[in-house]
């Protein structure tokens, strides 16, 4: 996806206002912006989030889900901390034919250390092979696990919450097999 359809698709996302009028209009709008690159898009703002596919001239299709995206355990490849859920409207998903990211954010009340603590257990049984590095301060951390072989990388960031305990972002990349 180039920065342009990008910037479009969360220019005018951002734009929406209540009511079906709006929303239709929004839509069109994006479609139409998109369309000027060559792409042919379709796009849903229904449901609280964006939908959209998007074929480029050369037929290779783009799927993003913002906002409204079912992401799991399984396509981030963690378990989420216990006792947490997603968050509404703090999940996206993006396919394209190099592969799908995943993201997904979480809240605990539990202290950034605990949290940073559970995943960094996780992702050290799973590093076996693959390169792990962890980086943090003032309360933050950032674990990652990169699989050079398969291209797949896992990402967790942990934070301070507001007004306590953890913001917890995940994130998945995960290659189309070839």
């Amino acid at each position: 996806m180039t920065l342009r359809m990008s910037v479009v698709v969360l220019s005018a996302f951002s734009l929406v206002a209540c009511g079906k009028v709006a929303e239709t209009a929004t839509e069109k709008v994006i479609e139409s912006k998109l369309s000027k690159d060559g792409n042919q898009a379709k796009v849903d703002l229904s449901g609280g989030g964006l939908k959209m596919t998007s074929t480029d001239a050369s037929g290779k299709t783009t799927q993003i889900d913002i906002g409204a995206a079912k992401v799991t355990e399984a396509d981030i490849g963690l378990s989420f901390y216990p006792g947490t859920q997603p968050r509404e409207g703090g999940s996206t998903k993006m396919s394209t034919p190099d592969g799908t990211t995943y993201t997904v954010s979480l809240h605990s009340d539990d202290a950034p250390d605990k949290v940073a603590g559970f995943y960094r257990d996780k992702l050290k049984v799973q590093a076996e092979g693959k390169q792990f590095m962890e980086t943090g301060g003032d309360g933050s951390h950032m674990l990652m696990l990169a699989d050079d072989k398969t291209k797949q990388v896992m990402q967790v960031m942990v934070g301070k919450g507001d007004p306590k305990g953890s913001d917890i972002q995940m994130m998945a990349n995960r290659p189309t097999a070839k």
